[in-house]
């Protein structure tokens, strides 16, 4: 009786280990998305190329847009004209599974104080991915 439930509990166990893994595998999965990997930190004056990828699962070619905003962490406000950033906005056409990469360069103002947000918002049709990071600033020593 003891190893017939010892056997139940490992196939249970089993099974709900194979659902949480399809699950997070189709969760992955995202018609479009964005990926970058931003600074933890920034020094004021310092300048960074924000580098950014972008990969549909859609079928066939497609034709869309990718937009860089820069963000007062604590308003909401936008500072893109105060640190300078010079290229907001970017098409970009890919095949499905094909990644486009691109650079937005940035530079932090010498008198900023505080976090700012980085957002990027990638479009294609009516299908949208976003992500939105706060880094705090320090003075370089």
């Amino acid at each position: 009786m003891n190893k017939k439930m010892n056997l139940r509990f490992v196939y249970t166990t089993l099974l709900l280990c194979c659902v949480l893994l399809t699950t997070q595998s189709l969760a992955q999965q995202k018609p479009l998305s964005i990926h970058f990997t931003a600074p933890t930190a920034m020094s004021l004056g310092e300048t960074l190329k924000l580098k950014v990828q972008v990969k549909h699962q859609l079928t066939k070619e497609q034709t869309g847009t990718l937009q860089f905003a820069l963000y007062n962490a604590e308003t909401k406000k936008s500072v893109d004209g105060w640190f300078l950033n010079f290229f907001p906005f970017q098409y970009f056409t890919t095949i499905s599974n094909e990644i486009f990469e691109t650079e937005f360069p940035f530079t932090v103002p010498n008198d900023y104080k505080g976090k700012f947000s980085i957002e990027l918002v990638a479009k294609v049709d009516s299908i949208k991915d976003s992500m939105r990071i706060d880094i705090p600033t320090y003075i370089k020593q």
